[in-house]
Order: C-alpha cells, then sequence, then structure tokens
C-alpha cells in the first residue's frame, strides 16, 4: 500500500513515519510503498535547481531528461530525513519501497540511490520513462538501490529488452495494462528466465484486484 504525503503537516519526517508505522501496525501490512519526491523539499530554499521559466504544462508532460531539474546536496539531505525517519519508525525488517520521486536528471536519481543504500530499499520506481533503456542501465549500473518500472508497459516484448539488458533490477507489469492474465503471467515466467523479479502494480475496480491475485498466485515470479 503506498503512502501519500498529503497535508503540509504530514511533510514533517516525523509524522510522515507515524503515518507508515500506523498503517504497518493498524492494517498488519507486510509491504511499504511510499512517495517521496523533491516536492517535499522544494520549497526551501537551495534544495532543487531548475529553469524558473516552465510552463505547467512542460512540468507535468516533458520527459524527465528534458526539463533540467537537479537536486541539491542540501535537498539530499532533507529527502534523507524522511527515509531515516521511517525506517526507525518502522524497522529495517519490512520491505519498503519509493515511488514519485519527481521529474529528475540521471545524475540526481544516481546520487539518491547512493544516498539510500543504508536504508535498504527495495526499489525506487519509474525513475525516469522506461524508453529510455540506455539511460536506465546508466542509473542500475551506478545506483546501489534497486530499480523498477513497468506500470505503463504493453505485452512482453519490451519487457524482455529491459530484462536482457539488465536495465532495471525489478519489474511490475500492470495487468489491466500488460495485456491481461495470460501476459503478464508469461512476462513473470520471461522475467524469471534473466534473473529478474516481479512485482505487480494494481490501481483499479475490485474485479482487476481479483484478477491480480489469482495471476500472482499462479506465477512463480511473483
Amino acid at each position: 500500500i503506498r503512502i501519500y504525503a498529503d497535508t503540509e503537516e504530514s511533510k514533517d519526517p516525523k509524522v510522515y513515519a507515524r503515518r507508515m508505522k500506523e498503517r504497518k501496525e493498524g492494517m498488519g501490512l507486510t509491504w511499504l510503498k511510499m512517495d517521496l519526491g523533491v516536492e517535499m523539499v522544494s520549497d526551501t530554499p537551495g534544495t532543487v535547481t531548475h529553469p524558473s521559466d516552465l510552463s505547467p504544462w512542460e512540468t507535468a508532460q516533458l520527459p524527465h531528461p528534458f526539463l533540467a531539474m537537479e537536486v541539491t546536496d542540501k535537498g539530499i539531505a532533507m529527502l534523507e530525513e524522511y527515509v531515516a525517519a521511517i525506517r526507525d519508525a518502522v524497522g529495517m525488517e519490512i520491505p519498503l519501497a519509493m515511488d514519485h520521486l519527481g521529474h529528475l536528471g540521471v545524475k540526481s536519481i544516481i546520487r539518491l540511490g547512493k544516498a539510500y543504500e543504508k536504508y535498504n530499499l527495495s526499489w525506487m520506481e519509474d525513475v525516469i520513462p522506461w524508453t529510455y533503456t540506455d539511460l536506465l542501465k546508466q542509473i542500475s549500473d551506478q545506483s546501489p538501490t534497486p530499480i523498477l518500472t513497468g506500470e505503463d508497459i504493453y505485452l512482453k516484448e519490451p519487457f524482455r529488452v529491459l530484462c536482457d539488458r539488465h536495465a532495471v533490477s525489478k519489474i511490475h507489469p500492470d495487468l489491466a495494462t500488460a495485456g491481461g492474465i495470460l501476459e503478464t503471467h508469461k512476462i513473470g515466467d520471461m522475467a524469471e528466465e534473466y534473473g529478474v523479479p516481479m512485482a505487480m502494480h494494481f490501481a483499479g475496480t475490485p474485479i482487476s484486484c481479483m484478477a491480480n491475485v489469482h495471476c500472482a498466485a499462479a506465477t512463480q515470479n511473483f
């Protein structure tokens, strides 16, 4: 289950960490995922370098490498405070993943991956669009934190390219967009041949949820 920092109060690392702990203990969760993007710290001067004349459309729509947005050492240190607080609250035993980092450049992603190494994250998700295979491999080769992608990839063939190149550490197809139950099962079997683990992305209806459960149960690589 993903935890959002959706209020100003929850942008306090201790409050955010407490919310994560409440989800773990109150709901009995065994795996946590958090959103932790640069917008959590960008209001603080000196944390993010970016052009000041970007339109809302450019910020939302342009691929990550073309926005010229980079996080500074100060920004990384502040983001690290969140991860440290969360790990202190939930412990090191439970898997913890991260999504929605922001539209950052490749070098910033690598620096974040190195900063988060000590916290044993399960993955950093969708750091850049999956179509940039060579850039993803560059990030994966240099980041000690695993890299994951796949929620918007259709059919097995693009996943094979990523797995064959070892451009990502893990994949997570979304059954509703990957091509259905059988195709997702095939994706998992294919990835297993390359030693690439498969999680499953889900955001949809109850029927789709149960389809995911059945597919996961039938796929050894889940």
